[in-house]
């Protein structure tokens, strides 16, 4: 069983971020931040892909996308060649849920359903 969220408090999620933009180099140094919101895998199928989030129509910012771009060309050159790689994916919610709007994966409008099927090795 998949163990629960263990917070239920934001605040607590983000120390490490404001911690991050008030003790390290400034973005306008060049030097840029950014979470991976998911990383899913199978330890058994040695199977792995990685999830970008966004919610309420937020659009990826280019230069998000330039360094998950990057990765997802890294991680597809360098793979071991007894792991699969699924891909680096964008889910986006029309506004934070299945019930209160549409879902698109990789910009494609996708049903709960189909986004079950996609994610589940």
């Amino acid at each position: 069983m998949t163990r629960p969220e263990q917070t239920g408090n934001r605040e607590h999620d983000l120390f490490f971020s404001k911690w991050i933009r008030k003790k390290l180099p400034d973005s306008y140094t060049g030097y840029r931040c950014y979470d991976i919101d998911f990383v899913l895998w199978h330890k058994e199928l040695k199977q792995i892909m990685f999830i970008e989030l966004k919610s309420y129509n937020k659009q990826v910012k280019s230069d998000q996308y330039l360094i998950l771009s990057k990765l997802d060309k890294w991680i597809k050159k360098g793979i071991d060649e007894d792991w699969t790689y699924k891909g680096l994916h964008l889910i986006e919610f029309e506004q934070f849920n299945f019930e209160n709007g549409k879902v698109f994966l990789n910009r494609e409008e996708i049903t709960e359903e189909e986004l079950i099927e996609f994610l589940t090795f």
